[in-house]
């Protein structure tokens, strides 16, 4: 009878115990429960904080764009500011008269005779001893009229006078005149004669220009 009384306490303890049991179990869940909201919140704000703090980069921010070294190189030109001027006042230009420049006076003409010589050539090579013709032309490029003159002809240019001379008719403006006359070297010499011919050689002319009157050549006689 002990024994089934024993028994029979047995199942009351066990359920005394498991009911002791339950309130436990309750207590563990919803400590566990709390962590795990804790812990969950924690990793909600650590995710969100780090999300905040390094932003996943975009797709276009991945991409890196190749640049042109030249560009890349070159230094940024830096617009300067430009200052706004302060409007000015303008002031209407008073005209000043311009003076009628004054014509150039035209060169009165010089009107005097100016004689040279433009040709002086011989009929043939002078040869010793044997007569030549002396052909010189006298010129006047003026604009008066020469008048008479007399003119020489010196077969050396050393000799003590002249070989020849005679007078010249008035040759006219922009005119002239030939003279001619017959001489014979008799003498000679290895580097020939240095021969002139002179015009007004009495300067009774009045010339525009008094340093063309004479004309020298070299005469290479031969033997």
């Amino acid at each position: 009878m002990e024994e089934e009384h024993k028994e029979k306490e047995n199942p009351s303890s066990e359920i005394k115990s498991e009911k002791e049991k339950i309130p436990s179990k309750k207590i563990i869940f919803w400590i566990l429960l709390a962590i795990l909201i804790a812990v969950t919140a924690a990793g909600s704000y650590f995710y969100g904080a780090r999300n905040v703090a390094s932003p996943s980069p975009s797709p276009l921010a991945s991409v890196e764009p190749t640049l042109d070294p030249d560009l890349v190189s070159a230094t940024p030109t830096v617009k300067p500011k430009t200052a706004t001027p302060k409007p000015t006042t303008t002031q209407t230009a008073t005209s000043t008269p311009t003076s009628t420049p004054a014509s150039t006076p035209t060169p009165t003409p010089d009107n005097r005779a100016d004689l040279y010589i433009s040709n002086y050539s011989f009929n043939h090579e002078p040869v010793i001893h044997e007569p030549f013709t002396v052909s010189v032309t006298i010129y006047n490029q003026g604009s008066t009229a020469s008048g008479d003159f007399v003119w020489e002809w010196w077969a050396a240019t050393a000799a003590p006078t002249y070989a020849y001379r005679a007078t010249v008719p008035s040759i006219v403006p922009h005119g002239g005149r030939v003279v001619t006359f017959t001489y014979t070297y008799n003498g000679w010499t290895g580097a020939g004669y240095e021969s002139k011919a002179i015009v007004d050689v009495e300067n009774s002319v009045n010339e525009s220009n008094e340093t063309n009157n004479t004309y020298t050549r070299n005469v290479p006689v031969i033997h």
